[in-house]
């Protein structure tokens, strides 16, 4: 019986080989001549290790450091991963691996993060928009109504930029119904702020689930363009054969393991403990502002801030040299600023900026 990710993955997908790097390739040696890589490493200032040869296709350790990861908060994975050049990039394959251009559609939930619409709209793939409830939380009887019609399913939990959990009761009755029909892909780019929401450990039961991660969020490492793709055996291998040659530099790599040890993973949940402090004092702050309409419940490291006042405040704030993200693209959130959670002494001087809004 053919899989799910078979049946909806193009033929052109299907029929893919693999580009045959040298690194994929391999061997047993000693001598390697076989990729036009320098045979030693040229030194640079601040070099700390050889970079001359080109790094492993798919990086066995560091997605290995990955899944021992998440099983801190899932006591079994039962899934593959995979190391990605951020969330984005595995975004970007999954559609053009599950979606025939100008043929397939995908669906999401606005508000919500705009890369999934974005890759869609890069292949011509169209997407089927069923907004979010007043709640913030998913329309079912609208989504239920199109599943057929669509390829994936993207969901952000956290989402981005409302800052909510969506119902993870939701989201096993949508693998329900997706079942047979389509991927449920749920982007967790925020779940280090939120962890026991995780919805990792339903891929075991659910091969139509697929989870994004990243460690540019709560890692705090943005520049260095590591994310993870987890899922099912039947979609990775489909996903794999579509992947860049050498996906993650050896340096990333250094980077992302290092913070992936047990020393580099408390040093994380600390920073994001203090985040998570400093994001409700400054939500308990902005409450008592006559110009805030309503502060958004978050489970990420920002907040989203509805005004009541005439002036735009997001170019208010740029004017005070606060630059915080417009939402006012967003039919649902107007007047809406997302403000991203600094240091103390950040969001004390954003305050200060707001307060002296209300005197003028």
């Amino acid at each position: 019986m053919k899989s799910l990710a078979e049946k909806i993955a193009p033929d052109a997908i299907k029929k893919l080989i693999p580009y045959q790097s040298a690194r994929r390739i391999g061997g047993n040696g000693h001598l390697w001549l076989n990729a036009n890589e320098l045979e030693s490493s040229c030194r640079y200032e601040g070099q700390q290790g050889d970079y001359q040869r080109y790094p492993d296709f798919l990086p066995d350790q560091l997605a290995n450091a990955y899944l021992d990861y998440c099983q801190t908060h899932t006591e079994t994975i039962g899934c593959n991963t995979v190391a990605v050049r951020g969330a984005d990039e595995a975004i970007d394959l999954l559609v053009r691996t599950f979606c025939q251009p100008g043929v397939d559609k995908i669906m999401v939930c606005p508000p919500t993060y705009a890369m999934y619409e974005f890759c869609a709209d890069s292949i011509a793939a169209e997407t089927i928009k069923v907004p979010l409830l007043a709640n913030f939380q998913l329309d079912m009887a609208a989504i239920n109504g199109q599943l057929d019609a669509v390829n994936i399913l993207f969901l952000c939990s956290p989402n981005n930029p409302t800052g909510n959990i969506i119902a993870q009761a939701d989201i096993i009755s949508l693998l329900e119904s997706a079942k047979d029909k389509a991927l449920v892909v749920v982007d967790e780019a925020y779940i280090e702020f939120a962890p026991q929401t995780t919805v990792v450990g339903l891929i075991k039961h659910y091969p139509n689930l697929v989870v994004i991660r990243t460690l540019s969020k709560a890692f705090g490492l943005a520049s260095v363009r590591c994310g993870f793709l987890l899922a099912d055996e039947s979609v990775m291998d489909l996903v794999t054969r579509l992947i860049a040659p050498y996906p993650i530099a050896d340096p990333s790599a250094e980077v992302a393991l290092a913070a992936l040890t047990e020393k580099g993973i408390s040093q994380m949940n600390a920073q994001t403990d203090d985040l998570i402090t400093v994001r409700e004092w400054f939500a308990g702050e902005l409450k008592q502002l006559a110009i805030v309409e309503q502060v958004f419940c978050s489970s990420t490291n920002f907040v989203l801030v509805k005004f009541n006042t005439a002036t735009c405040m997001y170019e208010y704030l740029c004017s005070k040299g606060i630059i915080t993200r417009n939402q006012v693209h967003e039919p649902a959130l107007s007047n809406c600023v997302r403000i991203t959670i600094g240091s103390k002494e950040s969001m004390r001087e954003t305050l200060l900026a707001l307060k002296e809004t209300e005197a003028e």
